[in-house]
């Protein structure tokens, strides 16, 4: 037992070095915190790391008697001096047997270690994003005309896409200059906005995986929500490119979006979405709650959300539903296998009217099996299918996305809803309806810049290989305003009939040969 005037020191306990030290490593799947029970089987890495402990009042418990795995526990006893005065300080040492040595009796330093858990706490003074190569003290001072404009710059990287943004977007050069984007923002200032845009304060943070997004969705559905709904309506899953690592992400097999974020949509036949929501449980039934979907309107749906007890739902709703559905749900329905039923000639079908449900398998490209509580009877008709002899096929339609990339997780569904709420309409239209966005946001809330922005260095090779290829430079009299000599600086009336460079005539030979 230790005495009043006695304390604990924090002491560093090194093993004998083991010979089979992997095969002792049992708990190598756990991390060291996790590791407990027997210490005979405790791994390698944790007897021979350094010990320590964090409160100089706690005291190491002491080991049983009969437990042969471990020696009993040593007092030392040594005197040290600790703050100008003798106090006497007992070290208790708990662990494997150890084999005594020489320098047993030397004094054991204290561990200068820290848990891992112990960080310097870090002090936030503003939630508010920054950018990272600006004063941390800079506010961005963002307006609502530079975010519009930020904005329609964005729609314009859909349909006119350069490989280097940066580069070549605000580039002067002839052939990738782009007026309407030059006129309506600068370079940096649109870098300014794009490295502190967010859509959520981290201070909230929660444990939906899609919380920086869920306010963007919330604020679009309740716009969608005005727009009075349509007699039928499709639910559907929607993919958001993504390929960087996220727990979110998901793989679709055969999909022409493979990789990616799902989101269930409600949408009319017009293409307009209702309602979208990121990937969860209670697709259909949640989105009509959530669309306030009155009586009457027809759902139509695949075979990934169909099942017989949802339509017996959406008939007690007054909803009409209509799916096809997998053969996993097909549950105590006479129907013929689809081994079998596939032999049978393309066309053929077989029907069943079970309550207010009427369930449909007919032979296509494959077995399809339809169920609906929209009709009561079995009608047949010729219908235009794709076949895979003449490779006929719908034509896909091109959604024109933004092309300015982020490092951001949450940067793909952002921009997959900008767009997505500026190309709706017919095919044809798509183009011309986010054009047209575009240019407005660009024209109206943009703000030309003050003074022009310095030329690329292809700009300048294009010009000095002009200007020293000794063809056609002549001086002449432009009878306009005078300009400041390229040469000199001075004023003159006379430039160059091919480069339209102000010169003086004294001026020619020296700018054109030096």
């Amino acid at each position: 037992m230790l005495q009043d005037s006695e304390t604990v020191a924090d002491i560093t306990v090194v093993p004998e070095s083991e010979m089979h030290a992997h095969d002792t490593d049992c708990d190598s799947d756990q991390s060291d915190d996790e590791a407990t029970g027997d210490h005979n089987r405790l791994p390698s890495r944790i007897l021979k790391g350094e010990g320590f402990l964090p409160n100089s009042d706690m005291q190491l418990p002491n080991p049983p008697d009969d437990d042969p795995g471990c020696s009993s526990s040593v007092s030392q006893t040594e005197t040290r001096k600790v703050s100008g005065t003798n106090e006497k300080v007992t070290s208790q040492i708990v662990g494997p047997m150890l084999h005594k040595t020489k320098n047993q009796d030397r004094k054991f330093k204290k561990s200068k270690l820290r848990p891992k858990h112990q960080h310097k706490p870090t002090k936030i003074s503003d939630p508010r994003y920054v950018p990272k190569e600006h004063d941390p003290g800079k506010t961005l001072n963002l307006t609502e005309d530079e975010l519009l404009t930020f904005y329609g710059i964005l729609l314009i990287s859909g349909y006119n896409t350069v490989p280097r943004r940066r580069a070549l977007l605000w580039s002067d050069d002839c052939d990738v200059s782009n007026n309407a984007v030059k006129d309506a923002m600068r370079r940096n200032r649109f870098d300014e906005i794009m490295s502190s845009v967010h859509l959520v304060d981290n201070m909230k943070i929660t444990a939906d995986p899609f919380f920086k997004v869920r306010p963007l969705f919330k604020h679009l559905n309740d716009i969608n929500n005005a727009i009075p709904i349509a007699e039928h309506v499709a639910v559907d899953e929607m993919m958001i490119e993504y390929f960087v690592r996220h727990g979110c992400k998901q793989f679709i097999r055969g999909k022409p979006i493979r990789f990616g974020y799902k989101i269930w949509s409600l949408a009319s036949s017009s293409g307009f979405v209702h309602q979208m929501e990121p990937y969860g449980p209670s697709v259909v039934l949640g989105l009509a709650e959530k669309a306030e979907v009155p009586p009457g309107v027809k759902f139509y749906h695949d075979n990934l959300f169909t099942t017989l007890s949802l339509v017996d739902e959406m008939t007690l709703r007054g909803y009409g539903s209509c799916g096809t559905m997998r053969q996993t749900q097909l549950h105590n329905v006479p129907f013929t296998a689809p081994q079998t039923f596939k032999k049978t000639p393309r066309g053929d079908a077989e029907y069943l009217v079970e309550a207010e449900k009427l369930i449909v398998r007919w032979n296509d490209n494959s077995v399809v099996t339809m169920v609906s509580n929209m009709e009561r009877e079995f009608t047949e008709t010729e219908a235009k299918r794709w076949n895979k002899q003449k490779r006929t096929m719908d034509k896909f339609v091109s959604r024109y996305r933004v092309n300015i990339r982020s490092k951001k997780w949450w940067w793909p569904c952002f921009s997959w809803a900008l767009n997505k709420h500026s190309t709706y309409g017919r095919e044809k239209d798509l183009l011309s309806f986010q054009r047209l966005v575009a240019q407005t946001l660009l024209l109206r809330h943009g703000t030309k810049p003050s003074r022009q922005g310095r030329r690329s260095s292809m700009a300048v090779a294009i010009t000095d290989a002009t200007r020293f290829d000794n063809l056609n430079h002549w001086p002449c009299n432009t009878g306009s305003r005078y300009k400041r000599c390229k040469n000199c600086g001075g004023r003159t009336s006379f430039a160059c009939g091919k480069c339209d460079v102000p010169l003086h005539v004294e001026c020619f030979k020296k700018y054109y040969t030096e």
